[in-house]
């Protein structure tokens, strides 16, 4: 904006909130999508030298300096609408009728008005120049609209028009460059005039008619920004709850197959051992068997008669052979614990072998023990 005691130049900005528009001088009235907006200018803001505030009551005003000044007449306010541009204002006039008296600016007093309306994104351009401010707009020369700096985001007001805007976590961030600044839309919020963080979330209204930032499906999610319904937030991203619940439970029967597998696999090594275990002993212990099976076999061999009441030389010879085989057998056998030689001092009433004579021409005898 530039000011001197004659031109006022200025870039008029649509309002965020309805309670700015009390206090505002000059201010956009937009009245339908179709009909070019209009500047309210409160005549207020022209005073005279000692600073005193008049109520003017009409003034002669033109869209060009050598053309036809037209005056207007106010009833009870003094402000005129004008359209964007420049327009030439004089003679402002205020009677005063309670001492009746008239107030006029000198004849020669011309005042210089410029006013621009801020940009939208829909107006046309074909330069740079024709999106403004040009510090927060810039012309897109591919589809000829005024679209945002990269500083800045979209946001719609309240007259439905789409406007760039500063957004910043804290209002206290906001400077004095900035043509609009706004806070993002967070629970501890109470006003509706917030935005939320681009191409990343869209606002949306609760039940109490608190704004906040809905993030989109496996989008980003954090203290402004919150899951849709029906997703939650998991490491700053929004999952789906089902998606959750299939991990979670993919998880867990991935650790109890796990787990179930190792215990399988310890059960078997537990009957491999025991099985090993039990055929190892049962290999030792039919080992045993056989080399007891053995020497009782040969000690029962061995046991026979010292004596026989029979006089035949063929059990004399039979007697003698099996007493000296029965000693060297003993004394070979580690397994063997009875070592008693045969006496002949054995009671012969104890064992009686039975000799009976096949006969022949070899007269051949055999002896059954």
């Amino acid at each position: 904006m530039a000011i001197d005691n004659r031109t006022l130049s200025m870039i008029v900005p649509y309002l965020l909130d309805n309670q700015e528009e009390e206090s505002l001088f000059v201010k956009i009235l937009t009245r339908t999508q179709s009909h070019k907006p209009l500047i309210s200018f409160n005549l207020n803001l022209i005073q005279c030298s000692n600073n005193e505030f008049l109520n003017w009551t009409s003034v002669e005003s033109s869209l060009t300096l050598r053309g036809e000044f037209v005056r207007t007449t106010f009833a009870d306010a003094n402000k005129i609408y004008l359209s964007s541009g420049v327009t030439y204002l004089k003679n402002l006039t205020m009677l005063d009728c309670s001492i009746k008296t008239t107030y006029r600016t000198n004849d020669d007093e011309l005042f210089q008005i410029k006013l621009k309306i801020e940009s939208t994104l829909n107006d046309y351009c074909s330069s740079e120049h024709l999106c403004y401010p040009e510090n927060v707009y810039q012309c897109d020369f591919e589809q000829h609209r005024c679209t945002c700096r990269s500083s800045y985001q979209s946001y719609l007001n309240k007259y439905q028009q789409s406007i760039c805007v500063h957004a910043v976590e804290n209002i206290s961030q906001c400077t004095m460059n900035d043509i609009h600044c706004i806070e993002w839309c967070h629970e501890k919020r109470s006003s509706t005039t917030c935005t939320c963080p681009k191409d990343l979330s869209s606002k949306k209204l609760s039940d109490d008619d608190r704004a906040y930032c809905e993030g989109r499906i496996n989008g980003p999610c954090n203290s402004f920004i919150q899951c849709p319904l029906g997703d939650i937030c998991v490491q700053g991203t929004c999952q789906n709850t089902y998606y959750k619940l299939h991990y979670i439970l993919s998880f867990d029967i991935a650790t109890v197959s796990i787990i179930a597998s190792c215990l399988i696999l310890l059960v078997i090594i537990i009957i491999l051992g025991i099985s090993i275990c039990i055929l190892r002993r049962q290999r030792w212990k039919k080992h045993y068997d056989s080399s007891i099976d053995t020497v009782y076999k040969r000690k029962q061999q061995t046991d026979i008669p010292a004596t026989s009441n029979y006089d035949n030389i063929i059990y004399g010879v039979f007697h003698n052979n099996v007493q000296l085989s029965s000693t060297v057998l003993s004394s070979n056998d580690d397994n063997v614990n009875d070592s008693s030689p045969f006496t002949a001092s054995s009671d012969s009433t104890s064992y009686n072998p039975k000799v009976v004579f096949l006969g022949g021409d070899q007269h051949l005898t055999a002896i059954y023990a």
